[in-house]
Protein backbone atom coordinates (compact mmCIF):
# COMPACT_ATOMS: atom_id res chain seq x y z
CA UNK A 1 0.00 0.00 0.00
CA UNK A 2 1.26 3.60 -0.86
CA UNK A 3 2.49 5.98 1.97
CA UNK A 4 1.96 8.98 0.64
CA UNK A 5 -1.75 9.76 -1.83
CA UNK A 6 -0.81 11.76 -4.95
CA UNK A 7 -3.38 14.53 -5.40
CA UNK A 8 -3.76 14.41 -8.99
CA UNK A 9 -5.93 17.28 -8.90
CA UNK A 10 -3.42 19.42 -7.15
CA UNK A 11 -0.33 18.50 -9.84
CA UNK A 12 -3.09 19.29 -12.34
CA UNK A 13 -3.82 22.73 -10.89
CA UNK A 14 -0.07 23.94 -10.20
CA UNK A 15 0.69 22.57 -13.88
CA UNK A 16 -1.96 25.02 -15.09
CA UNK A 17 -0.28 27.93 -12.99
CA UNK A 18 2.94 27.18 -13.68
CA UNK A 19 2.49 27.00 -17.47
CA UNK A 20 0.22 30.17 -17.48
CA UNK A 21 -3.02 28.35 -18.06
CA UNK A 22 -4.48 29.93 -15.17
CA UNK A 23 -3.00 33.29 -13.72
CA UNK A 24 -3.14 34.51 -9.68
CA UNK A 25 -3.63 38.44 -10.38
CA UNK A 26 -3.33 40.22 -6.88
CA UNK A 27 -6.23 42.50 -5.66
CA UNK A 28 -5.96 46.30 -5.21
CA UNK A 29 -5.33 47.61 -2.34
CA UNK A 30 -9.11 48.50 -1.91
CA UNK A 31 -9.99 45.29 -2.38
CA UNK A 32 -7.72 43.71 -0.04
CA UNK A 33 -8.76 46.04 2.95
CA UNK A 34 -12.39 45.37 1.72
CA UNK A 35 -11.94 41.24 2.28
CA UNK A 36 -9.64 41.76 5.17
CA UNK A 37 -12.52 43.63 7.14
CA UNK A 38 -15.27 40.48 5.80
CA UNK A 39 -12.90 37.68 6.72
CA UNK A 40 -13.14 39.80 10.43
CA UNK A 41 -16.74 40.03 10.15
CA UNK A 42 -16.99 36.22 9.90
CA UNK A 43 -18.06 36.89 6.46
CA UNK A 44 -16.96 34.56 3.63
CA UNK A 45 -15.34 35.69 0.57
CA UNK A 46 -17.00 36.69 -2.66
CA UNK A 47 -16.95 34.09 -5.44
CA UNK A 48 -13.65 33.77 -7.47
CA UNK A 49 -11.72 35.52 -4.29
CA UNK A 50 -8.79 33.43 -2.65
CA UNK A 51 -6.84 34.53 0.21
CA UNK A 52 -2.63 33.78 -0.47
CA UNK A 53 -1.94 31.15 2.77
CA UNK A 54 1.27 32.34 3.60
CA UNK A 55 -0.12 36.05 3.35
CA UNK A 56 2.38 37.12 0.84
CA UNK A 57 3.60 40.53 1.48
CA UNK A 58 1.63 41.64 3.82
CA UNK A 59 4.09 44.80 4.86
CA UNK A 60 2.29 46.97 2.06
CA UNK A 61 -0.99 45.11 2.25
CA UNK A 62 -0.49 43.97 -1.75
CA UNK A 63 -1.10 40.27 -2.39
CA UNK A 64 -2.76 39.20 0.30
CA UNK A 65 -5.92 38.28 -1.94
CA UNK A 66 -6.33 37.24 -5.62
CA UNK A 67 -8.73 36.41 -8.10
CA UNK A 68 -7.74 33.27 -10.69
CA UNK A 69 -7.35 34.56 -14.51
CA UNK A 70 -8.71 31.83 -16.85
CA UNK A 71 -7.39 32.84 -20.50
CA UNK A 72 -10.48 32.08 -22.71
CA UNK A 73 -8.53 29.08 -24.66
CA UNK A 74 -10.47 26.25 -26.51
CA UNK A 75 -9.24 22.56 -25.66
CA UNK A 76 -7.63 22.11 -29.00
CA UNK A 77 -5.62 25.38 -28.36
CA UNK A 78 -4.67 24.12 -24.99
CA UNK A 79 -3.51 20.86 -26.72
CA UNK A 80 -1.34 22.38 -29.07
CA UNK A 81 0.13 25.25 -26.47
CA UNK A 82 1.38 21.67 -24.82
CA UNK A 83 2.39 20.26 -27.56
CA UNK A 84 4.14 23.77 -28.37
CA UNK A 85 5.82 23.13 -25.44
CA UNK A 86 7.08 19.68 -25.42
CA UNK A 87 8.38 20.19 -28.95
CA UNK A 88 10.38 23.64 -27.24
CA UNK A 89 11.83 21.20 -24.82
CA UNK A 90 12.65 18.00 -27.02
CA UNK A 91 14.50 20.91 -29.18
CA UNK A 92 16.49 21.92 -25.79
CA UNK A 93 17.58 18.00 -24.88
CA UNK A 94 18.54 17.66 -28.98
CA UNK A 95 20.76 20.58 -28.96
CA UNK A 96 22.19 19.26 -25.48
CA UNK A 97 22.90 15.99 -26.61
CA UNK A 98 24.40 17.24 -29.75
CA UNK A 99 26.71 19.49 -27.69
CA UNK A 100 28.23 16.87 -25.18
CA UNK A 101 27.90 14.38 -28.40
CA UNK A 102 30.89 16.74 -29.91
CA UNK A 103 32.42 17.43 -27.04
CA UNK A 104 32.97 13.89 -26.35
CA UNK A 105 34.13 13.19 -30.24
CA UNK A 106 36.88 16.44 -29.60
CA UNK A 107 37.97 15.19 -26.53
CA UNK A 108 38.76 10.93 -28.17
CA UNK A 109 40.37 12.52 -31.08
CA UNK A 110 42.40 14.60 -28.28
CA UNK A 111 43.17 11.63 -27.05
CA UNK A 112 44.11 9.62 -29.46
CA UNK A 113 46.17 12.40 -30.89
CA UNK A 114 47.78 12.06 -27.43
CA UNK A 115 49.23 9.02 -27.34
Amino acid sequence: MAKYITNIKKILKDFYFEELLLQKINCSREDNKKYKKMLKNGEPLPNGVFEYKDGIDETDGMGTFYTIYKPDLTQEEKLEYILFKQMSMIRTIKSCVVFFTIVTVISMIITFLCY
